[in-house]
């Protein structure tokens, strides 16, 4: 009886990751269409066949929806820079490496047509306490540790100065991200850049 069992409940499980997967890819396509204020459960029920109340065995509500997909951007975001990292060459000034690995980060985002939108129904739903406790252990993980570990193998970091870097970084890109103006983005690309070298000069 437990070989039938197991036999019916992984397929299941693999539905439930597809079906949760099409409903969140619904969704970063219409906030790339035309905005998250599009979003509804309707909406991504008629956009994936996928009936209202079984939307609701995934997710809460609309914003549980926006939330999800843009947590699972920022994945995708982080698995990219984590890639790249480890293509970087290892003789790099610890300056120059996170000149590229921002780069990378910036450029990953962009190539989402939805992160920025999602990025803004986010800072509606979610606290900024709340979304540095969501992403600061991935972020920590795939970027912060790697970096430090292949550039600055010496830096003895607190934990409170790596928030620190980590909740002003990220608000510092999140305002870049959501700039409409492609003068303002340049601007910003270069304030960013000049203060993670002003932070990893000092480190140095």
């Amino acid at each position: 009886m437990k070989q039938d069992a197991d036999r019916t409940t992984e397929p299941q499980q693999r539905r439930s990751r597809r079906t949760r997967a099409e409903l969140l890819a619904a969704v970063e396509r219409v906030v790339a269409a035309e905005g998250p204020d599009a979003v509804t459960t309707t909406r991504i029920a008629t956009e994936t066949g996928v009936a209202v109340g079984t939307i609701y065995r995934y997710f809460a509500d609309r914003e549980a929806l926006l939330l999800a997909a843009y947590d699972e951007t920022v994945v995708r975001i982080l698995a990219a820079c984590n890639e790249a990292l480890g293509t970087f060459d290892a003789r790099f000034a610890p300056t120059e490496a996170a000149s590229r690995l921002l780069h990378h980060y910036l450029d990953a985002a962009e190539a989402i047509p939805a992160h920025a939108g999602l990025l803004r129904a986010m800072r509606t739903i979610r606290p900024v306490a709340a979304e540095i406790a969501v992403h600061e252990q991935e972020i920590e993980r795939d970027i912060l540790a790697p970096f430090l570990a292949r550039f600055l193998p010496e830096a003895d970091l607190p934990p409170m100065s790596i928030a620190m870097v980590n909740a002003t970084v990220g608000t510092l890109v999140d305002l870049y991200l959501v700039s409409e103006s492609q003068t303002e983005r340049d601007w910003l690309r270069g304030e960013i850049e000049a203060y993670l070298a002003f932070v990893v000069a000092r480190l140095i």
